[in-house]
Formats: C-alpha cells, structure tokens, sequence
C-alpha cells in the first residue's frame, strides 16, 4: 500500500471512517497536545493505524526565537524535539513513532544544524522532513549530500501560504534539478484537493472531505 499519512489537528482524534474512505494509514498527531502518550498512540495503532507524531520549527514551546537562522537553532529544536519524544514514546522502537518535523525556514544552516544533531540524539528514528515548495535553490550539492547522510524522507508542501496549489512535478524536479535523491521525495498535499493517485501526506483532516 502507499505511503499516505495525515496531520490531525491539535485536540482531535483521527476520524477513522475518514481516514479509512481515503487509505489513509498514518495519522500524525501534534507532540504538544497533551492528549497524545504511547499509550494513546497504542491504541490507534491497535484499530490498524500506524500513528506518528509532527513538530514545527516555529512554535513558541520550543523556546527558540526568531529569526529562526543558525546552526545552533537548528541544534535547539532538534534537542526540544527529542524531549518530547522521550517524553511522549519512552524507550519506543525507531519506527514507531515516526517522526515529521515541519521546518520552513529558508536558512540552511538551521536545517542542517537540527538534521545533525537530531542524528546525534536519534540515531535511527524514522524521520521524515517537510518543507516550502520551490527551495531546492537554497542548497549547494553539499548541503544536499548531507541531508541524504541524514537519511530522512523529504516532504516538499505543494501549496502556497493560502493553500493555492502548486503543480506537484515542478516542485519535485526543483528537488531533484538541486541533487535531492528522487526517491526520498513525497509530497505534502493539501487534504481538501487530493489527487486520484498520491502519496505522502495530506494537509490536514479538518480539511478532508
């Protein structure tokens, strides 16, 4: 089966009729939402899901503050991420939870200081990373050698700030035109306009029809 997960929204639980209609198999739930501990996720994962967790770069828990530049930012958010990790899967297998981590910040070094330390603290954790569409611009052959070393997917979002569409195989080969290896590219839909055939995750189940 393809690889189709979703963000469920802060304080909601995955709608499992939805989720099924659409082949969705993987709701993402927020790390800060209070609600959310391995047992919970045991339990979705029980009903045949198989959960994960997301985070962003930007939220105020994470205690970093704009502008969000720099390696040691980057360093920061990849440390506060583990935390919640420990805190929410203790002592979890690496592939489960998965884990999203939303980081749109155009600096590179920021991406690549919470990719490297994020290694440092999860080693083998199933990681994917999302991003704006059209950045590929952003990195030299080397920055994208090391985020292949990183070993996560790469979800590049296919819609603008206002949820505008973006064609999806031009976001792809801005990807791999900059050295992203292709078949670590998925996409990041919006849940209201889902294609016939895709895969990767929705944008999220309160806009899925």
């Amino acid at each position: 089966m393809s690889f189709r997960a979703i963000w469920i929204d802060e304080g909601s639980d995955a709608d499992r009729a939805k989720l099924r209609a659409h082949d969705i198999t993987e709701p993402f739930y927020s790390v800060r939402d209070p609600r959310v501990t391995l047992a919970y996720l045991d339990n979705v994962q029980s009903e045949g899901f198989d959960p994960g967790i997301y985070a962003a770069w930007n939220w105020p828990e994470t205690g970093i503050n704009p502008p969000y530049e720099g390696w040691t930012k980057g360093a920061a958010f990849a440390t506060w991420l583990s935390k919640q990790l420990a805190r929410i899967a203790p002592n979890a297998p690496s592939h489960f939870p998965t884990v999203c981590a939303d980081i749109e910040t155009h600096s590179v070094l920021f991406i690549l200081g919470f990719l490297s330390q994020w290694r440092k603290h999860r080693a083998a954790r199933v990681t994917d990373w999302t991003l704006e569409g059209f950045q590929g611009g952003l990195f030299s052959p080397i920055d994208t050698l090391k985020i292949a070393a990183a070993n996560v997917r790469i979800i590049p979002q296919l819609y603008a700030g206002d949820m505008r569409p973006l064609a999806a195989d031009r976001v792809a080969l801005d990807l791999v035109a900059h050295s992203f290896p292709p078949a670590r590219i998925f996409g990041f839909y919006d849940a209201a306009a889902l294609p016939g055939r895709w895969e990767g995750y929705a944008f999220t189940q309160g806009r899925l029809p």
